[in-house]
């Protein structure tokens, strides 16, 4: 090394710095998963706050790493604070002590032909300071600079600091190749300056690192990164991720409350105290009190209606009591979605009813907030009229033209109206899905429901029209050959309905609807001979308005 490099005469005077700056060089020793050493290099100390850069490709694969000051002080990297693949550099925090030395970090551009020094690990003396000068800088964006150093490049001071004449680091001595003649300098404050965000964690340069990484310092970002990865991360990874959020922001409301949440839904009981103790801090810290509370009432309400794990005290009415804080001091529509969702659950469906009919009347009413009042509403005997209004709101704000999903909404309906006794509407209701579904992905069942209405509305023709399509769509079905006969016996068409009736009678000779039908398909031909035999058959199988007819 002595014939490449430069020494400064052992005459000059020593630089006021050296002295405080000469232990901030160490060495980086980094380790696989089962501590057998990967590799070391270089780096250096730029804040007495333990904040430390160095390679990046020193890192690459470690589980754990070490930082090695001249004096044989170790200490271990606790987490990556920052990583760029492209300029081979990374930024790093050991736990600082009174005895850990920094170097100071250049503001300005180096100027070419600038004199500087580089400072190799373990140096004691001025003399083995490494003397050059800048014969090249480069711009690397507005605020950071890249150097070309007159020196041969020497591999024992890759990720030493390079120091102005004023005692700055002005850069940070790049790998290069054993053949280069020039040695390349990044500017220290570049690695000082990489951000970490959301989506940068998940590039090579912070996975190959199995080391902790820092989340963003932004917590809005850190944030984002957490709720990315919940569905991504297997569980483990994921709750050590939330830990280490809050490692670096512990009095975060969301950061407490979702580590209290994950101790609940993840862990088992024996988490369920701190879980408490987080849930409880998060909302005493938050500034946005209601919204934790309502996230508490949540948690709760989701853990007991879905079987999870939960804390034993917890009950629906503890989740009715939070929701009902947060709504005290904010009127937030969601609010009122989640206490009827526990309101239903407690099976209080005139309360649900109230609170989906307070979301229905906010800037969040829509088809799907019209339907939650609805199925509290169908819980609720006497109600028929208040669904049927539900409904109609409901599938109006779905839309011209009607989506698919109208079509359930509309045979719903159809079903309420043929209760409250408005059978047309209810045709109208069927005709309504047949026009969007499509006559050829109708089924028997649906022209046999039309068919009943259409009967209840006195709309005979067309109910006959149904119960032929009825019979054609199932052949087989004795159910739609009796109802079948029933109506033409209704309409006054014995004649047709008569060898369906004896089909049936020779079938099933013990069904009571089967011989009171026979009977009276008989009685409208006159003929009471044959008819009676059928009614009274009717009637010992327990048939009562067969009994009637035979008193009549």
């Amino acid at each position: 090394m002595a014939a490449i490099i430069l020494a400064m005469p052992a005459s000059a005077k020593t630089p006021k710095w050296f002295k405080s700056q000469k232990n901030s060089v160490i060495h980086v020793i980094t380790y696989d998963k089962d501590g057998q050493e990967l590799a070391r290099s270089n780096g250096f100390f730029i804040s007495a706050d333990g904040t430390g850069i160095t390679d990046l490709s020193v890192l690459k694969n470690a589980y754990s790493a070490v930082t090695v000051d001249a004096a044989g002080t170790e200490r271990p990297i606790q987490v990556i604070l920052g990583a760029n693949d492209m300029y081979d550099a990374a930024r790093f925090q050991v736990t600082p002590d009174k005895k850990l030395s920094a170097v100071s970090l250049a503001g300005n551009k180096e100027s070419e032909g600038s004199a500087i020094s580089i400072l190799p690990f373990g140096a004691a003396k001025a003399k083995e300071l490494v003397s050059a000068s800048v014969s090249k800088s480069m711009d690397i964006d507005d605020s950071h600079f890249y150097y070309n150093i007159s020196l041969p490049f020497d591999s024992a001071l890759a990720g030493c600091p390079v120091i102005n004449e004023s005692g700055e680091v002005v850069g940070m001595v790049q790998n290069g190749m054993a053949s280069d003649t020039v040695t390349y300098a990044l500017d220290a404050r570049f690695v000082a300056d990489i951000e970490i965000v959301a989506m940068s964690l998940d590039t090579r340069a912070y996975s190959d690192i199995h080391i902790r990484k820092s989340l963003p310092q932004d917590v809005e970002q850190a944030l984002a990164y957490v709720y990315i990865k919940q569905s991504t991360m297997d569980s483990k990874d994921y709750g050590q991720l939330l830990e280490d959020f809050l490692i670096q922001f512990p009095d975060n409301p969301d950061g407490l409350f979702n580590l209290g949440s994950y101790l609940i839904l993840e862990t088992d009981s024996t988490q369920y105290a701190r879980a408490e103790e987080l849930i409880a801090r998060s909302i005493e810290l938050s500034d946005e009190k209601d919204r934790m509370h309502c996230d508490y009432a949540n948690l709760i309400y989701t853990t007991l209606t879905d079987n999870l794990g939960h804390i034993s005290t917890w009950t629906l009415e503890q989740a009715l009591d939070e929701v009902k804080t947060a709504i005290s001091i904010d009127t937030v529509p969601t609010y009122y979605q989640l206490q009827g969702n526990i309101e239903f659950a407690m099976q209080r469906y005139p309360e649900a009813l109230a609170s989906f009919r307070r979301l229905n009347a906010s800037s969040l009413s829509s088809a799907d907030s019209y339907l939650l009042a609805y199925t509290a509403c169908s819980r609720i005997e006497g109600a028929t009229e208040q669904c049927i209004e539900l409904l109609d709101t409901a599938i109006l704000k779905l839309g011209k033209p009607m989506p698919p999903r109208a079509g359930t909404l509309l045979i719903e309906r159809a079903g309420l109206e043929q209760q409250a006794g408005r059978h047309r509407e209810a045709v109208q209701d069927f005709n309504r899905y047949e026009e969007l579904v499509g006559s050829s992905s109708l089924n028997a069942t649906f022209f046999y429901l039309r068919h009943q209405a259409e009967i209840e509305a006195k709309m005979y023709e067309q109910a006959l029209e149904d119960m032929n399509m009825a019979r054609e769509l199932a052949p087989q079905d004795s159910t739609l050959m009796l109802e079948h006969a029933s109506l033409l016996l209704r309409i006054g068409d014995a004649q047709t309905a008569q060898p369906m009736l004896l089909e049936l009678v020779e079938a099933y000779p013990e069904n009571p609807d089967v011989q009171r039908l026979m009977g009276v398909c008989y009685l409208r031909q006159d003929n009471r001979k044959k008819a009676v035999p059928h009614l009274e058959k009717a009637r010992d199988l327990g048939d009562s308005v067969a009994a009637r007819l035979l008193e009549q």
